[in-house]
């Protein structure tokens, strides 16, 4: 059985994916990773049951699959892929994207497409009940107007909202603070570009969903809770966990030496006020550098 979407192959006889018969992997559990998401399709696939069907009879946590899925999209991103494949649906579990769905032709199914169309049939005689020709085109009216209605919403891109975030938002950002009081007007500026982001105060509370949705960046502070290496120890413990979520720590450091610690540690970069923050997070996440600039000066007014 071979599903086939966009330049993709995905082999299940061979266990193999393929860009333009280029071998992309044969990795047993990405393979069926795959084939789960493309066969629940629309539906998700909870994190259990990924869990349940990947590593059966192992005991591993959630981080096994968020590393799993990071592989799989960075797999097809760097194969060329300009379209979503793998949608994380927060709360719900993962699903094949809406944008993967359009492209998918399973390849059994590729002889349906150069099937004869059946010829016209003929009009059954009429029984002496037809309906006059006003009620027809009424009738032919209403047919075409829900024709339209389906052909829009099934056409129509998938809004993938989430409470507290705006529509199709272009990424996600953690931002982890003990006072996010603090940071409320870089916050603001970075929503007003319509990246979503979502705060928590603790390590604990960010390793806890990190483990159960996808973001593209981490901003965190330093000292948490009476630790002043908090934010240290963060970016320490998911590089160890195989998380390579960008991260940017966003405070005042007290020497060069522990800005070089961040960064062995993992850290893609320091920033010490919200002109060289914005600077970093665009080499991560589309910003309007316009928008950006105009948001630093108030901030710096």
């Amino acid at each position: 059985m071979e599903y086939r979407f966009d330049r993709f192959t995905l082999d299940l006889s061979h266990q193999r994916l393929t860009c333009d018969k280029t071998l992309l992997s044969s990795d047993p559990r990405l393979i069926r990773l795959l084939e789960l998401l493309i066969k629940a399709a629309p539906e998700p696939v909870t994190p259990d049951t990924l869990l349940n069907e990947l590593w059966p009879d192992t005991h591993v946590s959630h981080w096994s699959i968020s590393r799993l899925i990071s592989d799989a999209r960075k797999l097809f991103k760097d194969a060329g892929a300009d379209f979503s494949v793998i949608q994380t649906l927060h709360g719900r579990g993962y699903r094949f994207a809406v944008e993967a769905q359009r492209r998918l032709l399973p390849d059994d199914h590729h002889a349906l497409r150069d099937e004869p169309k059946d010829t016209e049939k003929p009009v059954p005689a009429d029984s002496g009940h037809s309906l006059s020709w006003p009620i027809r085109i009424v009738l032919l009216g209403q047919v075409v107007l829900i024709a339209l209605l389906g052909w829009q919403l099934w056409s129509a891109p998938d809004p993938e909202l989430r409470i507290g975030e705006p529509a199709h938002p272009v990424a996600r950002i953690l931002w982890v603070d003990d006072h996010p009081d603090n940071n409320l007007s870089e916050r603001r500026a970075l929503q007003r570009q319509r990246v979503a982001v979502y705060t928590t105060t603790s390590s604990h509370e960010a390793i806890m969903l990190l483990d159960l949705y996808h973001y593209d960046l981490i901003i965190s502070d330093m000292g948490r809770a009476g630790d002043p290496l908090a934010g240290l120890k963060l970016v320490k413990t998911l590089r160890e966990s195989g998380d390579d979520t960008p991260y940017l720590l966003y405070t005042i450091m007290p020497s060069d030496a522990m800005s070089e610690q961040a960064l062995a540690h993992g850290a893609q970069s320091v920033a010490v006020d919200s002109s060289l923050l914005f600077q970093q997070v665009a080499k991560h996440i589309p910003l309007d550098p316009e928008l950006a600039a105009k948001d630093n000066e108030g901030l710096n007014l």
